[in-house]
């Protein structure tokens, strides 16, 4: 290598450093904006996190955060800085200025003149460019001390209450028909637990099923169950009342096929009370099997006193009432209860209702009243009157306004021969067409279109 080369190889560095200088500059230049701007926001990013109880600080969480939003606003930097950056050739400009070389270095960049020699190595080059370096690190200690404040400063964690999970109506619909029947001990609790566990099965599923079509299908199907269930249980009880009040009050009085009818009617009661889905409370089952209801009459009474049966019968009236109000929550009466408590001096009533069947609010009156009777029942369906209106104003169209009788008018003159398709006459204006009726509005139409 000669000395021309060495010195070449000298300034050309010379002048890549002086660029390099400036081109950072610009960049800095650039960066301190969006370095502060970017520091602020992962700043209250900080704080908002930690507010709601969500540690920022997590492993590598926040340098990687920090990391990458540093290379987003180098970049952006970089691209907005470039248009100022300069070239060797303007470091050696640069250089020449600085040292008063008189174009020296551009000359022999070119190929035309000689290489200055180099500078000693000892001598620093003074490019005239210095750093100002309060303004440069600047934005670097705004970011740090924001970073460092968000992630030190005290702050009250706020904690979002969350609503309770919404769960379908038909839960909580059953749930208060199982409390009710607890609280007035009409059914075994062993019945009540099994529907609450079961319940509970549904409810132990994720919450984001709840809803699905599976899970409301299966609540509709147990509240169905268990509403068909109630709803028998209150009739059943309803009818063992009302028999038990009827042999009570008026077995003296019924007729022997009546009182049968009766008899089998609570047997049949009892029998589905045992069989129910929902048991009876073992002491009032008890106390209903333990009744010989043919011994019921006021002048038979036997094994209890009128002060108990009369006990036993407001009990059966609170736990068919409680059934029922299960089913149709707020009024109390229904389906189930079927017809009012009978008492003491309406023995043509009750043998009556007891004869034509049971019935309730809601479901008729019962059986026809098909009992045979000394006199006849006159429905007047043999009677036949006329309808007349004489106000002929108020006459609806194809009302009847008269009928007569008469006969039919024939025309006697004869006639001859005649010659078939001569026409009398060829018509005047409009006579000649066809023509019809039309509203304005359709004349309007056809006027419109035709001439």
């Amino acid at each position: 290598m000669n000395d021309q080369e060495a010195a070449a190889r000298t300034w050309r560095a010379l002048a890549r450093r002086t660029v390099r200088r400036h081109n950072a500059g610009w960049w800095f230049q650039r960066l301190s904006p969006l370095l502060i701007v970017g520091s602020l926001a992962l700043a209250v990013g900080i704080v908002i996190r930690r507010t709601f109880g969500h540690p920022f600080v997590a492993h590598w969480g926040l340098p990687a955060v920090a990391a990458g939003l540093f290379a987003v606003a180098a970049l952006a930097a970089w691209l907005l800085a470039r248009r100022h950056f300069l070239g060797e050739r303007d470091g050696l400009v640069r250089l020449e200025d600085q040292l008063s070389l008189r174009n020296a270095l551009t000359t022999a960049d070119r190929g035309i003149g000689r290489w200055p020699d180099g500078p000693a190595p000892d001598r620093t080059i003074d490019s005239g460019w210095h750093w100002h370096w309060p303004r440069l690190m600047a934005p670097f200690a705004v970011a740090v001390v924001a970073i460092a404040a968000a992630l030190l400063i005290p702050i009250t964690q706020v904690e979002a209450v969350s609503p309770p999970p919404s769960e379908p109506l038909a839960w909580a619909q059953m749930e208060e028909w199982m409390e009710r029947l607890q609280e007035e001990d009409i059914i075994e609790e062993t019945a009540i637990e099994e529907v609450k566990e079961k319940i509970e099965e549904l409810r132990q599923k994720p919450e984001e099923e709840w809803f699905s079509h599976s899970s409301l299908e299966a609540s509709d199907t147990l509240r169905q169950q268990l509403q068909q269930q109630l709803q028998n249980l209150g009739t059943e009880l309803a009818i063992a009342e009302r028999d038990l009040a009827a042999l009570q009050h008026f077995g003296d009085q019924m007729g022997q096929e009546t009182k049968e009818k009766l008899l089998a009617e609570y047997d049949q009661a009892l029998q589905n009370l045992a069989l129910s889905n929902l048991p009876l409370n073992p002491e009032l089952m008890k106390a209903l099997q333990g009744i010989d209801p043919q011994k019921l009459s006021q002048s038979q009474m036997s094994g209890m006193t009128p002060e108990q049966l009369q006990q036993l019968r407001e009990s059966l009236q609170k736990a068919a009432q409680a059934c029922s109000q299960c089913n149709n929550p707020g009024n109390g009466k229904g389906e189930g209860q079927g017809l009012p408590s009978l008492g003491e001096g309406d023995a043509a009533l009750a043998a009556l209702l007891k004869q034509y069947g049971r019935g309730g609010v809601t479901r008729g009156p019962g059986e026809a009243p098909l009992a045979l009777a000394e006199s006849e029942t006159n429905l007047k369906t043999n009677q036949i009157e006329g309808v007349q209106n004489t106000d002929f104003s108020r006459a609806a169209p194809g009302d009847v306004l008269g009928i007569g009788q008469t006969e039919h008018e024939v025309d006697q003159t004869k006639a001859g021969p005649s010659a078939a398709g001569a026409v009398g006459s060829v018509g005047q204006g409009g006579d000649a067409v066809w023509r019809e009726a039309l509203m304005p509005g359709e004349k309007a139409v056809l006027k419109k279109y035709f001439k």
